[in-house]
């Protein structure tokens, strides 16, 4: 069992089963300028920001890249679909047991603000969470720790007493430099998990199972 006095939830296929979505959008913006956009080049996009997979597409199919611009263009495209995204087994009910316990909780994704708060609303999940932490709140996008440990500074509670979940390498990596305890709970092969997290579980959950709550040890 593992202690957690908050917990810190990923969004894109951690908390919302959005990747196949992710990928569609990426691809048909790719095919539109004749990139072939595969799901081997998605899977190593995940967690990373919209704007490394606009340079990764920009380096391997040579076509130019207006991050602002074209990232604002696949937002929008996602959010016109937001729709089609359903919650991943096991969210609600960790969120609701952690809430009942009186454990903190935050959002902290990479994605943009204006797409976080659209699947947000689309769930009506906003007041579910103590903190929401975007990719564009910090200077540096997983796998830096910037926006796990400005989750932890709004939460009030030791990045050490914090619990990631996460379901990419990036966001892994970026809770293990923040302090944090990580739980992968991956969407693909678990075995490059086991050396980037404290544990790893198959879906939310048995993570649920594997956490103990905890009080909260706060920063002041």
């Amino acid at each position: 069992m593992f202690p957690c006095s908050a917990l810190l939830f990923d969004m894109d296929g951690l908390a919302v089963d959005s990747e196949p979505l992710w990928f569609r959008v990426e691809r048909d913006f790719a095919r539109d300028r004749g990139g072939d956009f595969t799901e081997a080049m998605a899977q190593g996009c995940v967690g990373r920001g919209m704007a490394h997979t606009l340079r990764l597409m920009e380096s391997v199919f040579g076509f130019a890249v207006d991050v602002e611009r074209d990232s604002a263009h696949v937002i929008d495209r996602f959010i016109a679909r937001v729709d089609e995204l359903a919650l991943k087994p096991g969210f609600v009910e960790l969120l609701q047991l952690a809430r009942s316990r009186g454990v903190p909780r935050a959002l902290a994704s990479s994605s943009a603000r204006r797409l976080v708060g659209a699947t947000l609303e689309r769930f009506d999940l906003a007041s579910s969470f103590d903190a929401v932490v975007t990719g564009d709140c910090v200077e540096h996008p997983k796998p830096a720790p910037d926006i796990f440990l400005e989750a932890a500074r709004r939460l009030g509670v030791a990045p050490s007493e914090c619990v990631v979940l996460e379901d990419s390498q990036a966001g892994c990596r970026a809770g293990r430099a923040a302090g944090m305890t990580v739980f992968a709970v991956p969407e693909y092969d678990p075995a490059p998990f086991h050396a980037l997290a404290d544990a790893v579980a198959k879906d939310l959950h048995e993570a649920r199972r594997l956490l103990t709550f905890a009080p909260v040890l706060s920063l002041e």
